[in-house]
């Protein structure tokens, strides 16, 4: 194998191109092969014949086949094909003919042998050469026919013509017509063949060469990206800074709100309890007329300016809860005790209260928030039914993807959600004015409902009735003790 590999790449070019290197490389294996092939004949012709000159010239006819094999390694790569594309022909009639003059006893069949080698030769000039080399592969083809052609005339001149010796087969020269046509068939099939090979070749080059340019490409447009990735990433860091910044500088100010609401709320609760201490103490029955009006109209003011005080810290206390305590809620329970607390209303104005749990029956959450939710949804279907029929207020629960769904509807005033969607949950908005209220409920059910880790939806006809939706997720877990969750005034539960 190595000996093989060796002779494969005599002159070949390590700087030259793929397609000269490849006919070098394919000249240099024929030459082997042919030399190796007539080696062998003339080995079992010498165990045949003995030493013969026809034997002879077979000997050096293999020495002969591995002149292009010299020829490639000086160089002289065209000349090495042409010659090994015709020395097969040219090689074969000229044994043929010694092969006559030395033989002693001809046979007929020597006639027809060296032909086989004839019609193997045509095949040289498109297994050595590219179709573009015309030139070539062309004076090839023609030397290598010519040398059918003129087989008989060869031998006719120097006397070994087949009638010359004798021979009588009648239809001899038929033979030549027969030769010349596979000669011709066997060339075309292979000119085709070439000529689909180089197709493809050529095909596969400028795929190849495509390929080449659309790495070219990607390459071109990874190297963008990196520098895009570069600059992206040193924006993304600037801007994590100023994120960070902002966040601190939000926090800051956070805490100082914060610090700022509680000062507001603690210092002005006490000034408020100590006016309506004082106030306490003035006894109506010692004033008269128009002071005990205006004490009146002052203790009212300070009890709703008190009222809301508390209201704000709730709500504060809520917005700023960080741990929270869940636990397994039962709606049933939690409807039980709000109807409890409201029961007189439901009672005064026959209010109906249907419930459905049965797919629901527990909630896995904050049991103030959720009691304090359903409360300030069902006292707000009271406080907001409609005259004109009895009320009934319904409460289910069901399971929606992975939230839990709980509804609160009645048949009430119900109102324009369109007009009022932006102040619907607002803190003190009011949408009826017959009714006394603060317009704290629904900024306590939106409050605590967002606090749980859920959203309020709302559908109302005017005329009809309201439906409020509470959708609170079923993975959330918050958590704080139950004592942390303040009681709001009229929304919240108190136990």
């Amino acid at each position: 194998m190595s000996a093989w590999h060796t002779i494969s790449q005599v002159g070949v070019d390590g700087s030259g191109s793929w397609l000269k290197n490849r006919d070098i490389v394919i000249c240099n294996r024929v030459s082997a092969i042919l030399s190796g092939f007539t080696l062998t004949i003339f080995l079992i012709a010498l165990a045949y014949f003995g030493w013969i000159l026809p034997v002879e010239l077979a000997m050096l006819a293999s020495l002969f086949f591995l002149i292009p094999v010299i020829l490639n390694q000086w160089g002289f790569i065209n000349s090495s094909r042409l010659l090994l594309a015709s020395s097969l022909s040219l090689c074969t009639l000229v044994i043929s003919v010694f092969d006559k003059l030395a033989t002693h006893r001809l046979e007929e069949f020597q006639y027809f042998h060296f032909r086989l080698l004839l019609l193997g030769a045509g095949l040289f000039p498109f297994i050595l050469f590219q179709l573009s080399e015309k030139k070539f592969w062309v004076t090839a083809l023609a030397i290598n026919l010519l040398c059918i052609i003129l087989y008989d005339p060869v031998h006719e001149v120097f006397g070994v013509g087949y009638y010359q010796l004798g021979f009588t087969g009648s239809n001899y020269y038929f033979l030549n017509y027969m030769v010349v046509g596979t000669s011709l068939i066997l060339g075309g099939c292979t000119f085709f063949l070439k000529y689909s090979f180089e197709l493809y070749e050529r095909k596969n080059e400028l795929l190849i060469h495509n390929l080449n340019n659309a790495n070219g490409v990607i390459h071109h447009q990874r190297e963008l990206l990196a520098k895009e990735n570069v600059q992206l990433s040193r924006d993304l860091v600037d801007k994590n800074n100023q994120l960070v910044e902002t966040n601190q500088e939000l926090i800051q100010h956070n805490n100082e709100l914060l610090q700022f609401s509680y000062s507001v709320s603690h210092n002005l609760r006490g000034p408020v309890a100590s006016m309506l201490g004082l106030l306490s103490l003035i006894k109506s029955n010692e004033l008269h007329g128009e002071n005990n009006e205006i004490i009146a109209y002052i203790r009212n003011s300070v009890t709703s300016l008190d009222t809301t005080i508390k209201d704000l810290s709730s709500i504060i206390d809520i917005r700023n809860k960080v741990s929270k305590v869940k636990q397994i809620v039962s709606l049933v329970d939690e409807l039980a005790h709000v109807t409890a607390l409201l029961k007189k209303e439901i009672d005064d104005y026959e209010i109906e209260i249907l419930h459905d749990f049965g797919r629901v029956k527990t909630v896995y959450s904050v049991k103030p928030m959720i009691g304090s939710i359903l409360y300030n949804l069902i006292s707000n279907a009271i406080k907001y039914r409609s005259p004109n029929r009895k009320s009934i207020i319904c409460i289910k629960a069901q399971i929606i993807d992975d939230h839990i769904k709980i509804e609160v509807s009645d048949n009430g005033l119900g109102l324009d959600v369109e007009k009022y969607k932006e102040k619907l949950f607002g803190l003190y908005k009011r949408f009826h004015t017959h009714t006394e209220g603060k317009g704290i409920g629904l900024f306590l059910v939106k409050l605590q409902t967002e606090a749980l880790g859920g959203k309020v939806q709302v559908k109302s006809v005017l005329g009809e009735g309201t439906t409020f939706s509470i959708l609170l997720k079923t993975t959330d877990s918050i958590e704080v003790p139950e004592n942390d969750v303040p009681a709001l005034g009229n929304g919240g539960l108190k136990s």
